[in-house]
């Protein structure tokens, strides 16, 4: 217990690289005080953390590594669909036919190679933005981004702005599974962040102790466990959210007494108008009025028993 003996003089903060942490309980105890501590600290910065995990970066000192991250996402989100749309094979079923066997042999295996690569390009393009869409710069906020981008817009309404509005009507377990995919986020975002800060401070603790290098390394991996499971759950988010879509749309709809569709053609129409409302409503200062932004639209009233 040599860093609390009184017989010894205090420990200050530049004995700490001399401090055995295998040996001296009492120097170990305090670095765990120290870590507690500054996560404590850092509990108010952490939703802003958060917000860099998933891609939202500012300032000057980051623009440069986030166009270079965002750029790595464009070529890889270009492969990806060039493999997605790559021909199984060059030659035609009569071209292989007139070959020999082993070439066919051949032609076949790298068929089927093909195949599974285009298979698994098509798994991981589900991860990103749809179109020219823009990407971010960490897959969590690709992911993410592709759930606001496709959820609502496959029936002619933005998610961004029509979500908050939908969720209401959402039915219990849409609503329920919504809201713990969210918190899954969240709590995984939250936990990468806590290790890779404590990492961090392991590192520095530790940075003279091979053995004990272990610590920080192992809180990393965490870490990045912790980030891989947002990402999952951002996936698992997305599917919820096209389904409150796909069953509840219309309750909004009726909720704003407005008359349903006939034709889905009819339906992409009155919902890009019904968009266009809301994100002037959300996003100008002086906000559109409604005979102006929902001209096309007809109230429906349900008649008093």
């Amino acid at each position: 217990m040599g860093a609390f003996d009184k017989s010894e003089s205090p420990l200050f903060f530049s004995d700490l690289e001399r401090v055995n942490f295998k040996t001296d309980s009492g120097a170990l105890l305090l670095f765990v005080l120290i870590v507690i501590t500054l996560t404590a600290v850092i509990q108010p910065f952490q939703i802003r953390l958060v917000r860099m995990l998933e891609g939202y970066w500012s300032g000057r000192l980051t623009a440069f590594a986030y166009r270079l991250a965002v750029a790595g996402h464009e070529r890889r989100r270009s492969r990806l669909r060039r493999q997605v749309n790559a021909p199984d094979s060059p030659l035609d079923d009569e071209e292989i036919c007139i070959k020999p066997t082993s070439q066919q042999i051949l032609l076949q295996r790298e068929a089927h190679r093909l195949n599974v690569a285009a298979a698994r390009a098509k798994d991981k393009l589900q991860s990103y933005p749809p179109g020219d869409e823009p990407v971010l710069p960490t897959m969590l906020g690709n992911v993410l981004r592709r759930s606001e981008r496709v959820s609502g817009e496959r029936y002619g309404l933005q998610t961004i702005y029509t979500w908050p509005r939908l969720y209401p009507f959402l039915g219990s377990k849409v609503a329920a599974e919504y809201d713990s995919e969210t918190d899954s986020v969240d709590a995984s975002t939250n936990l990468a962040v806590t290790f890779m800060t404590m990492s961090v401070i392991g590192l520095v603790a530790f940075v003279d102790d091979a053995w004990l290098l272990s610590v920080p390394v192992g809180l990393l991996l965490m870490a990045l466990a912790a980030y891989r499971a947002a990402i999952s759950a951002g996936g698992s988010l997305a599917l919820t959210m096209a389904v409150g879509y796909d069953l509840h749309r219309f309750d909004l709809i009726k909720a704003l007494h407005l008359e349903l569709p006939t034709t889905p053609q009819q339906e992409i129409v009155r919902n890009e108008v019904l968009s266009r409302f809301f994100v002037a409503s959300d996003t100008r200062h002086a906000p559109q009025r409604v005979d102006k932004g929902l001209a096309p639209f007809s109230y429906l009233h349900s008649k008093p028993d």
